[in-house]
């Protein structure tokens, strides 16, 4: 009778929390998400710069166009 009750007290320890790994999977799913979005906005903001840097280089040769 001792080994029956210490395999089901094995069973109910290593029952898994389902519930539980899928709030951790989904916060990691959140998580990658909102970096990845963090570092696109980044790179088109670098793109951006960059392409304006070299229009100002090429057609403004490094000046500035009157405003107004």
């Amino acid at each position: 009778m001792g080994k029956k009750k210490n395999e089901l007290m094995k069973n109910t320890e290593a029952q898994i929390n389902e519930l539980e790994i899928f709030e951790r999977v989904a916060d990691i799913i959140e998580t990658r998400k909102y970096r990845a979005g963090t570092f696109a906005n980044f790179e088109i903001t670098l793109m951006y710069w960059e392409v304006g840097h070299y229009v100002n280089s090429v057609v403004l040769d490094g000046g500035r166009t009157a405003y107004g």
